[in-house]
């Protein structure tokens, strides 16, 4: 994958103006996807703007990447978006920082692994089994909907078991309600919450019976003699080097934590593929060819995913051209130097991981679909593609979501040819995910 152009290196720091008080938040709030793009095409890779009074540095060059996520990682703690995050979800490991952090990140990595996964695939393989046995050639279907159907369901089996994801479906339609309406009144406007609307106490509601639900099952496993083959069998038996179980609070925040994480971002991914491939009918052809060399009767085994390397490309591809967190906050915890200038303590520092994996310095004809490109010899340039971020914060679960992603693809393609059912692309609309605007109608046929 050669560059297209050469990089002479990270460019001199920038200076937008603003309005007094707001400064650049009116376009922000507008577009933040385009804001933040249009400000590294155009003035570089070291941007200064302020917002609220808030002084923000978004970077877009792989040498600042390492030294914030990697090199002087210790400098840069997680964003205040993050941190407003907790009230609600907690302190688990998307929201934690320090020495509870790393407790946490040593104790639950295991139950990441390789060799945990082969028990994961084999429930999400059965759930997109069951999800498309109700589809029909002829049906068009809301991609994004279905997507979100089949990863609620699989973390739910795979946290709290086969028999407590068929008795509790309530559990998993508030899951979709809780992570579906994070959007910036939560953040910004707390006070939203205690709005009498329909949609306010419709979310509150699903808050409060995933937080019972969860001390529940929690209360329960922990007064019974059996136990159980699920994730949170697994966290309850967890211990740290000098015996210390996680207590029952900590537990209930990674939970909610698996719920967001690996809810969201697997469906998105499978829907911007879905979506892409609908684009690209060779590329769709392509898949279905590989999974019928691998499973000549559209069975596929739970073991078998890795083996379908174009399939793993295509989502490899999607989540470049639409990653699905597509920008990555942190914040200065001290005062410290990048690139020859003071980064001031308390210094909002992004990354627009969307514009990475579009600058042209890194990769080929950067807007365009090629999957065959993750599949040459050539060796990508170091802190270019953050689909699931880098270093020791890098997403815990990226091998589930991919794996996720890939099994769920890879049956869709089996049994069926993804059309577009209208003519309109498809826009994203950035928040925290990088969701569709607008549904993805897709024809079975």
């Amino acid at each position: 994958m050669n560059r297209a152009i050469p990089d002479p290196g990270p460019s001199d720091f920038s200076q937008v103006p603003g309005l007094p008080i707001l400064g650049s938040l009116l376009p922000l709030r507008r577009n933040a996807l385009e804001f933040f793009s249009s400000l590294l095409r155009e003035r570089g890779d070291r941007v200064r703007f302020r917002i609220l009074g808030r002084s923000v540095l978004l970077l877009g060059h792989p040498e600042d990447i390492e030294q914030v996520l990697v090199r002087d990682r210790d400098s840069f703690g997680r964003a205040a978006e993050i941190r407003k995050l907790r009230p609600v979800f907690g302190n688990g490991l998307l929201a934690s920082e320090g020495e509870v952090w790393r407790r946490q990140r040593t104790l639950i990595q295991p139950s990441f692994q390789p060799d945990a996964l082969g028990k994961y695939a084999v429930i999400m393989h059965d759930t997109i089994d069951r999800l498309i046995g109700d589809w029909r050639v002829g049906d068009t279907r809301n991609i994004h909907a279905e997507m979100m159907r089949y990863t609620r369901e699989t973390i739910c089996r795979v946290l709290f078991g086969d028999e407590f994801a068929a008795a509790r479906g309530e559990v998993a339609e508030a899951v979709s309600v809780v992570f579906g309406d994070l959007r910036s009144e939560i953040l910004y406007l707390p006070i939203w919450r205690w709005f009498p609307t329909a949609r306010t106490r419709q979310w509150n509601r699903s808050v409060r019976l995933l937080d019972d639900t969860i001390r529940e099952v929690i209360e329960s496993r922990r007064s019974s003699e059996t136990p159980c083959d699920d994730l949170l069998g697994t966290l309850l038996s967890l211990r740290d080097a000098a015996g210390h179980a996680m207590s029952d609070r900590q537990i209930h925040d990674e939970i909610l934590t698996f719920f967001l994480a690996g809810h969201e971002t697997a469906a998105l991914s499978l829907t911007w593929a879905a979506y892409l491939l609908a684009l690209n009918p060779e590329s769709q052809e392509r898949v279905r060819r590989e999974v019928r060399s691998i499973a000549p009767d559209g069975e596929i085994r739970a073991d078998e995913y890795q083996k379908l390397r174009f399939t793993n490309a295509v989502v490899k591809e999607a989540t470049r051209l639409y990653p699905p967190v597509w920008s990555m906050g942190r914040a200065a915890v001290t005062e410290t130097v990048l690139g020859g200038r003071t980064i001031a303590k308390g210094t909002d520092v992004w990354i627009c991981l969307h514009q990475l994996h579009r600058d042209r310095r890194w990769f080929d004809d950067p807007d365009r679909f090629l999957p065959e490109r993750w599949l040459q010899r050539h060796a990508q340039k170091p802190f270019t593609y953050l689909p699931f971020g880098v270093g020791p914060r890098v997403c815990i679960g990226q091998r589930f979501a991919i794996a996720e992603a890939v099994i769920g693809l890879a049956k869709i393609i089996s049994r069926f040819r993804l059309n577009l059912a209208g003519d309109e692309p498809a826009r994203p609309s950035a928040w925290i995910t990088l969701r569709p605007m607008k549904p993805i109608m897709l024809r079975l046929t």
